[in-house]
């Protein structure tokens, strides 16, 4: 028997099965299309600009990325969304032009292709709003809320649409993060009256096309994990320790895969050896890889940490699985 491309074995794990070797993110090939001409959905600029949506992102340098900026923000009551929200006509954008370029590169053969979105309906509104008046009006106008939500999830879907036609991915993963390192920011029954509804709708619309969806949150939300799995959704991540995801492993492996998992916070502290980092990585790699249904993906910020963070992942493929990964020798 021929041994499993990246592509072939990536989608065992993301199948809820067992895979040939120990899946890695990089096995997968990631583009998130952004431009201030293009899905202009924040400012990626250096400077102060507006997103297609009116609202100001301000680029911060040490961070490497933009926020909404300080103190201006472009609804001051939910109830009011529909005076300030403009939505852009995706029809006007270069889609031939940009999905060409960012997907050259893409071997579709040995690879499986993921495009990520940022800013679902929850982050799109707190991106837009005080966040803390995001966080009341989910109490104080419910209606209002799920209106200003189902109007995110109707521009997504029209998103997807091309997306899907034109960058024809094997994964669309959208971020929507519902909790911080402790909790949810709402309850699970507000998630649900308010927000699930609309991103049932963004799922089925994905996978009608036969693409494979996958869930972006990066704090904690637990309580509702098992919920998304059963709205078609196929992957998570980054699986947040807050979460115990040894725990989720066992609960819902059968049919959500965990992309991450990992103690980030653990392995970027400064007090933290490189015999720690170590013996951390492969204690995350034996609690989430047995009988599959796991994909690593391990970002730091600390100089020099995510080589040795990658080379501890190849040296422990080798016992996770049939055989140890292609690339562990290298």
């Amino acid at each position: 028997m021929a041994d499993l491309t990246y592509r072939e074995n990536s989608l065992l794990a993301l199948r809820h099965q067992e895979p040939e070797f120990l899946p890695m993110i990089q096995d997968i090939q990631t583009c998130t299309p952004r431009g201030m001409d293009f899905v202009c959905e924040s400012s990626c600029v250096p400077g102060t600009a507006n997103d297609w949506f009116g609202q100001s992102w301000t680029y911060e340098p040490n961070i490497g990325a933009a926020n909404p900026t300080p103190g201006v923000h472009l609804v001051p009551d939910i109830t009011l969304w529909k005076e300030y929200m403009t939505f852009p006509d995706l029809s006007k954008l270069d889609w031939e032009g940009y999905s060409s370029r960012d997907t050259a590169s893409w071997d579709r053969e040995k690879h499986l292709t993921r495009i990520n979105d940022l800013f679902g309906p929850w982050e799109r509104m707190f991106s837009v709003m005080e966040f803390q008046e995001a966080l009341c009006a989910l109490v104080e106008e419910p209606e209002a809320c799920y209106d200003f939500f189902g109007a995110i999830a109707d521009h997504k879907i029209r998103l997807y649409e091309y997306i899907i036609r034109y960058y024809q991915p094997d994964i669309l993963c959208m971020h929507d993060d519902y909790g911080h390192g402790k909790g949810m920011f709402m309850s699970p029954e507000t998630w649900r009256a308010l927000i699930k509804p609309h991103l049932q709708r963004i799922i089925d619309m994905v996978t009608s096309h036969g693409v494979i969806y996958e869930h972006h949150c990066c704090g904690y939300f637990a309580p509702i994990l098992g919920e998304i799995a059963d709205m078609r959704c196929a992957a998570t991540n980054l699986v947040h320790r807050s979460n115990q995801p040894a725990v989720l492993k066992k609960e819902i492996g059968h049919k959500m895969c965990m992309i991450g998992a990992f103690d980030t916070q653990y392995l970027d502290a400064a007090s933290t050896s490189e015999e720690e980092l170590r013996a951390s990585v492969r204690k995350t790699i034996l609690e989430m890889a047995p009988g599959g249904s796991y994909i690593t993906l391990c970002n730091l910020k600390t100089p020099g940490r995510n080589a040795l963070v990658t080379d501890e992942i190849r040296k422990s493929s080798f016992h996770c699985y049939s055989r140890p990964r292609p690339d562990a020798q290298e």
